[in-house]
């Protein structure tokens, strides 16, 4: 065991201190159920959460012609693909959640973003 429990908790804690410090909230939206003619497009979205982040609006080169942003969040964040961010002035449909790993333990998630033009 390279680490321990402690350690790990240090180390989710270390994360959580650095995306807080950025001082960035955005609120999540997710689809209300119900039925669609449209698929997404046309859903309707209700404010699930505000969340702490630390949103990153030039990611890096390799993924700029299909992601328009990245964004760090808590570990405990409910959030989901397909799921609505708005921050700031911009609207995004998170396109992926991936778990980071540090040594057995989850530290915080990465989002991929897509920014929604006109919304």
């Amino acid at each position: 065991m390279l680490l321990n429990d402690r350690e790990r908790a240090e180390a989710v804690a270390d994360v959580a201190r650095l995306i807080l410090s950025s001082g960035q909230t955005a609120r999540i939206l997710r689809v209300v159920p119900g039925e669609r003619l449209y698929g997404t497009d046309d859903a309707e979205y209700a404010e699930v959460s505000v969340i702490p982040l630390e949103l990153n609006e030039t990611p890096p080169e390799e993924l700029s012609g299909k992601i328009d942003a990245l964004a760090c969040v808590l570990p405990d964040a409910d959030v989901q693909g397909e799921d609505r961010l708005a921050a700031d002035r911009e609207t995004y449909r998170i396109q992926s959640v991936e778990e980071e790993h540090f040594f057995g333990t989850v530290t915080h998630k990465n989002l991929q973003l897509v920014k929604l033009n006109g919304r």
